[in-house]
């Protein structure tokens, strides 16, 4: 597995200099650099997760080095700080992720350290709360978010005990990223799970692999039969 991870230098400090009245500052910016990365790393077929936002983590298996440089240099020109940046290489997102992490800690220079390696599959998996929306008019808004975040804390930690990395996306809806050795352990999730169902799709790259996720989940809906279904998806 291959992850691209940049990192914001000096965010800390950087967050700071904006004085007291700054959160809202601080979220605005955020969310502008994430979309400008989320729209450029989906067009060549990747897929970023904000995780803690002084960072981002890019899955990037599948997509050539030139265009994740691009991305790189895109990141350098609209950051309020300094970034550096490394691939990562392993079994598993998890090992990828450290790796890439540790490659970034005993850099001597902020320049991306860009290592060539062969691509593997991607795997993505798209849970979805049952009977989310009867749940929203059973519980207040805040109250239906947070029993979707403590099964989302539930899943994200099993999910990471195996080597997979998650992500929050809004709603009901989270999303894993695993390797393909370790399927069979995310449907035993969700077969030991009531309040879950999941799509998983596999791809060339994180996009198609997410887009073979939701079809497969379109599809468990629309049949009301399964709690999980696979789909290989290449686009």
């Amino acid at each position: 597995m291959k992850i691209l991870l940049i990192e914001f230098i000096g965010y800390k400090e950087w967050t700071e200099s904006l004085g007291y009245d700054r959160e809202w500052k601080i979220q605005d910016i955020q969310s502008s650099i994430y979309k400008i990365v989320n729209d450029e790393i989906s067009r060549v077929g990747g897929f970023a997760l904000p995780v803690r936002y002084d960072g981002l983590i890019i899955l990037a298996d599948g997509i050539p080095n030139k265009h994740l440089l691009e991305i790189y240099t895109k990141v350098k020109e609209i950051s309020p700080t300094k970034i550096s940046a490394c691939i990562g290489f392993g079994k598993t997102p998890r090992e990828a992720e450290i790796n890439a992490h540790n490659c970034i800690l005993n850099s001597l220079s902020d320049e991306p350290k860009f290592s060539i390696i062969h691509d593997e599959n991607v795997v993505a998996c798209h849970f979805d709360y049952n009977n989310f929306t009867s749940l929203t008019h059973e519980l207040s808004f805040y109250a239906a978010y947070m029993r979707v975040m403590r099964l989302y804390s539930k899943l994200s930690d099993s999910i990471y005990d195996f080597g997979g990395i998650s992500q929050y996306l809004g709603g009901d809806n989270m999303i894993a990223f695993i390797d393909e050795d370790t399927i069979d352990k995310i449907i035993k999730i969700v077969e030991n799970m009531d309040e879950i169902k999941v799509g998983i799709g596999i791809g060339k790259n994180a996009r198609s692999a997410m887009a073979g996720a939701t079809r497969a989940l379109d599809e468990i809906r629309s049949k009301r039969e399964d709690r999980w279904k696979i789909v290989k998806f290449s686009m």
